[in-house]
């Protein structure tokens, strides 16, 4: 059976070291994944018609010309589309405005790699980049190598790990007696799975961070390690499991986190409170904190958790709002500023972090750590951003130490937070039963 065959407009659009993606309409296929903005083309338009139309409908640019580079054929059950992409050039000074509940934003080609793409559009973005063999036609030399030049002289070299960042790699005694504890009990900890550089640190002295609900997770943010995948079924005796695991190490602060569960309806609430539950029964009543989903924006789902009264609940915002829809996947800022307002609404001692060096500006910052203070967070984490591999989101710079300390002291003094733990190393949970105490004896 012959499948349809769609002709689609899709525009490359430059600007100094960035190129203009759009993000899918809200109730689309795929909607929210990143794309070379663009759409159908009607009966009777050539492909600088439609692409000019576009645009304008969509982001409310003109163009001053456009002209096509390749097509790329790509296969979808039932209908093949035919994607043109059209090298287009702005009219001066527009800034594009996108509609329908659509996000808008300039990359890097570093930057543009990393991203939640379109199927379609990675493809071509992998042809773009590194020449890959895919179905294309009508290709235009002169356009095609223009392009090219311009994609791979804007690509950053990688970065050098300055000295500060390096940390020991964890061996010995420490590091078997508390991996067996953890094989035994069949657990995970986001030590290994997100690479933590402080496991010879923390693991020295007796402590983990515990994943529960498995260890793969149903969005694929483009700065962690835990891997994306289909989920695993909840066990039910992963609680005790867990519990049974911080006896072994005599822990007397426990931190618990999870993995994204979107496909739970109460996104894996239960099963947390019940891990806190089971680790507040053992003997010496040890303290427990949570680093919890947004579980969607569900704040009965939050209201589950906090009722096995945590002794810290957090949440990360991770990274300032601008790069939120490229950087989390499916997340959203404001969203989980409401999480941890109502936390802090109902009387939780609320803590949340955020990375630097993923873009952001210092005025950014700023905002971040006032909407986290506006919304009753009183513990606060910053650390350097680490790229897991080539495939995620590219690290825009190095903070030092020194501009750590300043973060610590700005965070302290100008915003009121009870306690920061700010360092190139910090990460949510480093240090968090010190951050605790310090924040209780203030």
């Amino acid at each position: 059976m012959t499948s349809n065959v769609l002709e689609v407009c899709a525009a490359v659009v430059l600007s100094g070291d960035r190129l203009l993606l759009a993000t899918r309409r809200p109730g689309s296929h795929l909607a929210g994944s990143w794309e070379f903005p663009g759409g159908k083309r009607e009966a009777g338009e050539t492909s600088e018609q439609c692409i000019q139309r576009e645009l304008e409908e969509e982001l409310g640019l003109r163009l001053s010309s456009a002209h096509e580079v390749f097509t790329l054929r790509h296969e979808y059950p039932g209908k093949t589309i035919r994607l043109h992409f059209m090298h287009c050039l702005l009219r001066e000074h527009q800034v594009p405005r996108p509609r329908e509940g659509q996000f808008a934003d300039w990359f890097t080609p570093d930057e543009m790699a990393a991203l939640d793409l379109a199927p379609a559009d990675r493809n071509a973005v992998q042809f773009l980049l590194d020449s890959a063999v895919i179905a294309v036609e009508d290709v235009n030399a002169t356009e095609l190598g223009a392009l090219r030049d311009w994609l791979q002289s804007h690509r950053r070299p990688p970065l050098r790990l300055p000295e500060w960042i390096r940390s020991a790699i964890p061996t010995g005694n420490v590091l078997q007696s508390v991996q067996a504890s953890l094989t035994q009990g069949a657990l995970h900890t986001v030590c290994q799975s997100a690479n933590c550089p402080n496991r010879a640190e923390c693991w020295g002295h007796r402590t983990a961070t515990f994943l529960i609900l498995g260890n793969h997770c149903t969005r694929d943010c483009r700065f962690c390690a835990v891997p994306h995948g289909i989920p695993s079924p909840v066990e039910s005796d992963e609680p005790s499991r867990v519990a049974r695991s911080v006896q072994e190490l005599g822990l007397r602060y426990a931190v618990v986190t999870c993995v994204t569960r979107d496909d739970l309806p109460d996104g894996g609430a239960a099963q947390m409170a019940a891990t806190v539950h089971a680790i507040h029964a053992l003997q010496g009543h040890p303290s427990v904190e949570v680093l919890c989903s947004d579980y969607a924006g569900n704040l009965e789902s939050v209201d589950v958790v906090l009722g096995s009264l945590p002794e810290v609940f957090g949440h990360n915002v991770e990274t300032v709002e601008r790069l939120t829809p490229a950087v989390r996947n499916r997340a959203d800022y404001r969203r989980s500023l409401a999480v941890l307002a109502h936390a802090a609404e109902r009387g939780a001692c609320v803590k949340s972090g955020l990375m630097l060096g993923l873009g952001e500006t210092e005025c950014e910052v700023r905002a971040t750590l006032s909407n986290l203070r506006d919304s009753g967070v009183s513990l606060l984490t910053l650390g350097q951003y680490l790229s897991p591999s080539h495939a995620h989101w590219p690290v825009s710079r190095m903070v030092s130490p020194e501009e750590f300390s300043r973060w610590q002291t700005i965070a302290e003094t100008e915003y009121h937070f009870q306690k920061a733990t700010c360092g190139p190393l910090v990460r949510s949970s480093y240090r968090a039963e010190e951050l605790m105490h310090a924040a209780q004896s203030r």
